[in-house]
């Protein structure tokens, strides 16, 4: 059986390395894995595929929502969990359309964060054997479509079912796109809609947008 594996990433070392400790007592077979930036994470993370990344919400040089999505865009199958100091609605609904899998709010008690990462390895998994089950499933309509070629004469059954593959991968990329601009867009309104109220409160004058 595959050995599960779990990132922990935060700039508090004494919270990483209590994290770090309670998961390696409690998952004694997985291999947990700690950074302490989420930037100098990216690189690890695009050399290996984790059943879970548990990161702080509010990083030096990189917030939460855009860790997510740039998780999303090297493995979009890996769930991200999301360590957040309150309960900020807003922030939430932009963790959400970034495509984070949970959000904790600290302190984070022991049962929440296990049944956490214990949901978020079981989501990895199942991803793993549906993605497996796939390229049986279409290795198998390839054998037969190469029969069919074979026994019928018709040539070609093959290189149109890799077309219309081709044509559904690129539908599902190109969706999975527009969601992260919709994402990227909201922010920005969110943001503008935050130094907007910020004016009001400062009473009439010039709005300084950095």
């Amino acid at each position: 059986m595959r050995t599960s594996r779990v990132l922990i990433i935060d700039d508090d070392s004494i919270l990483l390395s209590t994290l770090a400790s309670i998961l390696r007592l409690r998952l004694p077979d997985a291999q947990i894995e700690t950074v302490d930036s989420a930037l100098a994470s990216l690189k690890r993370i695009r050399a290996n595929e984790y059943d879970t990344i548990i990161c702080d919400g509010h990083q030096p040089r990189i917030e939460g929502v855009a860790f997510v999505r740039a998780v999303r865009k090297v493995h979009p199958e890996s769930p991200v969990l999301l360590l957040i100091e309150k309960n900020d609605q807003d922030l939430i609904s932009q963790a959400m359309n970034a495509g984070v899998y949970d959000m904790l709010v600290k302190p984070v008690e022991e049962g929440t964060l296990l049944l956490a990462v214990h949901r978020a390895i079981e989501a990895s998994r199942l991803r793993r054997q549906v993605k497996r089950e796939e390229a049986k499933l279409l290795a198998t309509v390839g054998r037969v479509l190469r029969d069919l070629e074979v026994f019928y004469g018709a040539y070609g059954l093959r290189s149109n079912f890799e077309a219309f593959m081709d044509c559904a991968n690129a539908e599902r990329q190109a969706s999975r796109h527009k969601d992260e601009c919709q994402g990227i867009a909201r922010q920005r309104e969110g943001n503008l809609s935050d130094l907007l109220k910020e004016s009001d409160k400062a009473g009439p004058g010039l709005l300084k947008v950095d």
